[in-house]
């Protein structure tokens, strides 16, 4: 009898486990279609609103994706110490919480220095009107990005 339950808990948190793991490799999954989707029409919305030559998308987009993969890192980073600051225990030692602080400024300059460097890297690649203008297409996208999202989310709270 004590075998039997054994086994039945066992079976149960086997079932259990490969039933989370599934629905998380369907999580990633729906993540990753949809950064795919996101990226495709920040690809677009570039294309059109940018005007490349084939010369400068060919030498541009190599660049911007590595831009955007060093800022999502520091994207990641920044939540990471966002998440710190927001639940910090008070009863830390000013040293903890100066290191802290100065943790929050050290990323953003960092992240800072980073985007400076692209900036030059950019310069080289495009006219700085088209810097300009992709620094206005980046911003354009946000606010259109934004509004498709609480459109979105409107049309689903109308059908409740």
């Amino acid at each position: 009898m004590r075998q039997l339950f054994t086994v039945l808990i066992l079976g149960l948190l086997i079932f259990s486990q490969s039933q989370a793991t599934a629905q998380d490799n369907r999580n990633n999954n729906d993540n990753n279609d949809r950064w795919e989707r996101y990226r495709n029409e920040k690809v677009a919305f570039f294309t059109t609103n940018l005007d490349f030559t084939p010369e400068e998308a060919q030498k541009f987009w190599p660049v911007y994706n590595q831009m955007e993969k060093e800022m999502g890192e520091f994207q990641q980073k920044r939540h990471e110490l966002e998440d710190k600051v927001r639940n910090v225990d008070e009863n830390l030692s000013n040293k903890e919480l100066t290191k802290l602080t100065r943790e929050h400024v050290a990323i953003g300059k960092t992240e800072a220095e980073v985007r400076e460097k692209y900036n030059e890297e950019f310069l080289k690649i495009l006219p700085p009107l088209k810097v300009i203008k992709l620094y206005k297409a980046e911003y354009e996208f946000r606010i259109y990005m934004f509004r498709k999202y609480r459109d979105r989310n409107r049309g689903n709270n109308d059908d409740s």
